[in-house]
């Protein structure tokens, strides 16, 4: 079986697209999957931020441009038992072509994994990479401006025959955003997830810690987990997510600092 690719964007940034994608990766490993979270921000990477992933050689960046092999990339997060392809330390000026993204997803494909996540770039950064994913979530806000850009980068999603799905993140309930129902009727679709406001996210990111295993009862990591429960579990040995959490995280630090 293939692994099933997911491409996380936007068409602005400050969304919450990466704390969406790391946070739906914990969530479908502690379901019992195996996963791969790729870093595909290549101006402005930062996976391995929200993770505490840092000083690595070699990046995404390595793969595409220099030839290097995934299996030299990929860094295991035992603390959540991710694999991980961070973003490349030194920038490149050069982006990567649609022939060396596509050699980068056909080694993908021939993987073990159960599901891919990529933390992508804002706009449309080589829109071809579209149509080599099975599913695109794009992340909005309740904001006009931003619900507009969704729709857009929606549509350009369908030009590719890449079936796309909505997150509302950092809703408030206040009288001035737009209602869900009515960005519901903006996208076409029922939202995937919609994420409240919540003053664990920004402590998690300073802390390094998915949300969900920061505090796993907290309105975002239900609703985290919610949207995560709409993929297929693909793996026999599923567990238990409230049995898991901010400790099972440490004793996962002590092991990787072994």
């Amino acid at each position: 079986m293939t692994p099933y690719l997911i491409k996380v964007s936007s068409q602005k940034g400050g969304v919450g697209k990466t704390t969406f994608s790391v946070n739906l990766a914990t969530s479908l490993q502690e379901m019992g999957n195996t996963v791969l979270l790729v870093d595909f921000d290549i101006a402005n990477p930062s996976v391995g931020f929200h993770l505490g992933i840092e000083n690595q050689n070699l990046g995404v960046s390595d793969i595409l441009l220099k030839n290097a092999k995934i299996s030299d990339v990929e860094v295991p997060h035992i603390p959540t038992g991710l694999k991980v392809i961070p973003g490349s330390i030194v920038g490149h000026q050069k982006e990567p072509s649609i022939l060396q993204i596509q050699k980068f997803i056909n080694e993908l494909k021939k993987s073990r994994y159960d599901y891919i996540i990529f933390d992508t770039a804002p706009g449309y950064l080589v829109p071809e990479f579209s149509s080599m994913c099975d599913e695109g979530i794009i992340i909005t806000t309740p904001e006009l401006s931003s619900c507009t850009s969704c729709v857009r980068l929606s549509n350009n999603y369908k030009k590719f025959g890449l079936k796309s799905n909505m997150v509302i993140n950092r809703v408030k309930n206040k009288r001035y955003e737009i209602h869900v129902k009515e960005i519901e009727e903006m996208f076409g679709s029922k939202a995937l997830g919609v994420l409240p406001e919540s003053e664990v996210v920004p402590k998690s990111i300073a802390m390094h810690i998915p949300a969900i295993l920061l505090e796993k009862r907290s309105l975002f990591s239900k609703a985290i987990l919610e949207t995560a429960n709409f993929f297929p579990s693909k793996s026999t040995n599923t567990q238990n997510y409230y049995k898991r959490g901010i400790i099972s995280f440490i004793i996962g630090l002590f092991k990787k600092e072994r």
